[in-house]
């Protein structure tokens, strides 16, 4: 673990919680991870796209031919599978984009090419044995003619399912309840506090507290 100097610039010791909260999820939900590469777009306002490999010890085949959309009870599907991430911090999207299916539409036209250029670049030098490919999202269009817009076009550029980050939170948020020992990752002992203190609290419980 890296010693932190304490005249060292905050910028050197920035982290990417997005890219924790993503490895700690597949974590919890019985799958070993490892971060594959990362690669940035060309210049200077460019997306970066990271890459995590998950691998989970089964005795089950796969069976990838449910829905597209992916919710946590899905993985299961999975033995194994390349992960990538449309990130908050990495791709310039922003909250305004959440209420804006034409913005939100336009971000993912420009960030789909590019990952696709991405997956292009990293896919010869990881061991896919057909490996399946998942993105995550930061969010999906409220219209559902969009939604499939969207599928399709990441269907035509090997993704074969999407999960979206607030399904990621949704799940740690439920896990961070419990007794969950969390001295080990700093985020998911966030979410913990934030329970702890109530400031956090599941969408799906409080249909049953109303």
């Amino acid at each position: 673990m890296k010693c932190l100097n304490r005249l060292e610039p905050i910028e050197n010791i920035f982290v990417n919680v997005e890219y924790d909260l993503v490895r700690v999820y597949f974590e919890e939900n019985g799958f070993w991870v490892r971060q594959d590469q990362t690669y940035s777009e060309t210049g200077k306002k460019g997306s970066v796209f990271p890459f995590f490999e998950i691998l989970r010890v089964s005795n089950s085949s796969e069976d990838v031919d449910g829905s597209f959309r992916l919710f946590t009870g899905d993985l299961t599907r999975f033995n194994s599978a390349i992960v990538s991430l449309f990130g908050w911090q990495d791709t310039g999207f922003s909250a305004d984009m959440l209420s804006s299916d034409a913005r939100l539409m336009q971000f993912y036209r420009k960030n789909v090419e590019s990952l696709k250029t991405a997956w292009e670049t990293v896919k010869p030098s990881i061991l896919l044995k057909e490996k399946k490919f998942i993105l995550i999202l930061p969010a999906l269009p409220k219209s559902e003619n969009k939604t499939l817009e969207l599928f399709n076009s990441l269907r035509t550029n090997e993704v074969q399912g999407v999960l979206t980050m607030s399904s990621v939170l949704e799940n740690l948020l439920r896990k961070s309840s419990g007794k969950v020992e969390t001295r080990g990752n700093s985020t998911f002992h966030l979410l913990k506090l934030l329970r702890v203190y109530g400031l956090a609290t599941e969408p799906q419980l409080d249909i049953f507290d109303q």
